[in-house]
């Protein structure tokens, strides 16, 4: 059909998703632009990327009108190359609550009760009981939530499930359900002060790197347990490292890290109280159908001219 929009899917997209598009979806041509250089052939004639085009290549896309990012983070120089643009981007914030918040307290309650020291033991098969001695009960404790958008506030639900008193810092200091105490960024020191958790759920902008550096964690109480499953830079990683080598921390649990993937020479893999996973709290959302359908809801509205949903702000980053 002559006239089609042309769409990129520089993404993967479910096959169940991909047959709909092209049945739904007569007035577009999809092209599978997961190649890179396939992406830079099209790019140019393309009015709409499912994916995350590199930036460098967004000066040549003059007629491109929207993106739909396929993850809820945002590239710091995506939205520095779509300054002064129209451009939409959108993400997929909204999708990950429920499963990142059980990763996120997968690895508080690994790291304890030392489940991590249990793995290790039973792959030696070694019965050695006294690592119950330093094992910790969630029940009666205090977390302190870094970040309370649709991620912090899942868990912080699951949290209060565990009988936990919730605390939580956000950029704007309207209520939050499950919040016993919201503290305003400019406290964040004070506020892990007083929690034996502490969760990172904030996304990385440039008012979020580094948030939580060797102030935040000397604030820390001894023992505190750190988790964090948004990413790696919003903590200073030479000051983690710092009190975790210093016996600050009692354990630490990272789905994240500041440079992916984790250099095979890093510390922090041969830390004893440190249980990492390679950035995969997510990824039952990433393979499912969600993503895909989040796509083709917004991509019907942008057709009709209407509204279309998770609108990302290139100002702030999210």
């Amino acid at each position: 059909m002559s006239g089609q929009r042309l769409v990129l899917l520089a993404a993967w997209v479910h096959d169940a998703v991909r047959r709909q598009l092209l049945d739904q979806f007569p007035e577009c041509r999809f092209e599978d632009a997961r190649d890179r250089s396939t992406l830079e052939r099209l790019l140019p004639e393309a009015e709409i990327v499912y994916g995350t085009p590199p930036a460098e290549l967004l000066s040549k896309a003059d007629r491109l009108r929207w993106i739909q990012l396929p993850a809820a983070g945002v590239p710091w120089d995506l939205c520095d190359a779509l300054q002064g643009r129209e451009v939409m981007v959108t993400n997929l914030a909204g999708l990950y609550g429920p499963t990142i918040a059980e990763h996120a307290l997968a690895l508080m309650l690994v790291v304890s009760r030392n489940f991590h020291i249990a793995f290790r033991q039973q792959m030696e098969r070694v019965w050695q009981r006294d690592l119950s001695r330093t094992m910790r009960d969630l029940y009666g404790k205090t977390a302190a939530i870094v970040g309370l958008g649709n991620i912090g506030q899942n868990i912080a639900r699951l949290c209060r499930c565990f009988g936990m008193r919730v605390v939580g810092c956000r950029r704007t200091m309207q209520p939050t359900p499950h919040i016993d105490q919201l503290y305003s960024c400019n406290r964040v020191a004070e506020m892990v002060g007083e929690a034996d958790y502490v969760v990172v759920a904030a996304p990385l902008t440039r008012q979020t790197a580094g948030i939580l550096g060797p102030t935040e964690f000397a604030a820390m109480k001894p023992g505190a347990i750190y988790v964090n499953i948004s990413r790696g830079a919003v903590a200073d990683e030479d000051a983690l490292l710092d009190a975790l080598r210093s016996g600050r921390l009692a354990g630490v649990g990272l789905d994240v890290f500041a440079v992916e993937p984790l250099p095979p020479e890093h510390p922090l893999w041969t830390l004893p109280n440190v249980v990492i996973t390679p950035h995969y709290s997510g990824e039952t959302v990433n393979q499912s159908a969600l993503p895909g359908q989040l796509f083709m809801r917004n991509l019907r509205r942008y057709l009709k001219s209407e509204e279309i949903g998770r609108l990302v702000n290139l100002e702030m980053g999210y």
